[in-house]
């Protein structure tokens, strides 16, 4: 792991003189907080046969029966769900597994190539980690995912990906709108600071224009979005994942998103910001009561950071609804055969 990070390094020095943005005297208000308090185990998981090294935190990472996996969005970490999986754990009573992860070409994760983000690539990491992690094959999954991650545990879960899928879970993520923002989506990235003095002056950027509007999440998940490099006008922190370098893969991340996410046969939630953002079938879905729809007009596009404890929530309601259909693991006894006898009477 430490070469193909050493190979990123080297990459980032040919980066031209930065942009830069204003500096204010914020007093402290925006320094980064440890992530550690927020989950009981963080590693860099490697998987067999292969260079790939991903960072993973986890909550209660002993054998649980249900586990919730969280893919977040492109360009961000698996550390946009830390407030989020926090306060799922205290109203979950450490029922269920809690398993948060970088995927390839972002935050601490290093593969033999990060350029790599392909649906299948993508939904290949996520069923590999899952089945490293926990091994036993009777685990119940349920699939979270934000943006990018809503497309790829609804491509995952779709196809069978994993043996047993317990709930999908899409966060403001919907094909007819995803495929039609495109367009704007290079605009967006050029609207962005190439680079900071410091993960300070990224967390007030992201707070500042209004990118993230929970100032708590920004702290945690900010840091780990960026890279420190030593560049041209001394030491920067650049965006670590390189999306413009992704534009290929952006249309097949969401064609067919609305399809797989309605006849995959699992509950289902989606969260959205507006009931405006619904395209045609998930509507058509949605009236013929398919699947569970949550509506949060307070947040932008980041949910799972605006409103951690509000999702939560609703993820944990939506775990003891669907919970009495999780099979129990105990060995069903066989039926009695045509020849057995009633017990006597007494």
């Amino acid at each position: 792991m430490e070469q193909l990070h050493q190979n990123f390094l080297k990459k980032s020095q040919d980066f031209a003189v930065p942009d830069e943005i204003p500096s204010s005297n914020s007093g402290g208000l925006f320094e980064p907080t440890s992530p550690d308090k927020f989950f009981d185990k963080v590693q860099d998981l490697k998987i067999e046969g292969t260079e790939d090294s991903f960072r993973v935190y986890q909550i209660n990472p002993e054998e649980k029966k249900t586990v919730f996996v969280f893919h977040h969005g492109a360009g961000l970490s698996g550390l946009s769900y830390a407030l989020l999986a926090d306060y799922l754990k205290g109203l979950n009573n450490n029922q269920c597994g809690i398993l948060c992860y970088d995927c390839r070409g972002h935050g601490k994760t290093y593969t033999s190539n990060d350029e790599d983000l392909s649906l299948n690539t993508l939904s290949q990491d996520l069923v590999n980690i899952c089945t490293t992690l926990y091994p036993d094959p009777t685990t119940e999954f349920i699939l979270v995912g934000h943006s990018l991650g809503g497309a790829i545990v609804a491509n995952v879960a779709s196809k069978q990906m994993l043996k047993k899928i317990f709930g999908l879970i899409v966060i403001d993520v919907v094909e007819g709108t995803a495929l039609e923002s495109l367009v704007h989506m290079q605009n967006v990235l050029m609207g962005r600071p190439t680079s900071f003095k410091s993960e300070a002056e990224a967390i007030e950027w992201s707070i500042t224009s209004h990118t993230i509007r929970n100032i708590e999440s920004a702290k945690i998940s900010v840091p780990s979005q960026l890279a420190k490099i030593n560049g041209k006008t001394g030491v920067r922190y650049i965006w670590r994942a390189n999306l413009t370098a992704s534009e290929k893969y952006w249309e097949e991340w969401y064609q067919g998103l609305s399809e797989k996410f309605l006849t995959t046969r699992a509950p289902k939630l989606l969260f959205i910001a507006s009931p405006d953002r619904l395209d045609k079938p998930l509507t058509i879905g949605q009236m013929q009561g398919k699947f569970q729809m949550e509506i949060f007009p307070e947040c932008g596009h980041l949910m799972n950071e605006d409103a951690p404890e509000k999702l939560a929530t609703v993820l944990n309601e939506f775990y003891n609804r669907n919970k009495a259909f999780i099979p129990k693991r105990f060995v069903i006894p066989l039926r009695p055969t045509e020849h057995a006898t009633a017990p006597p009477k007494k």
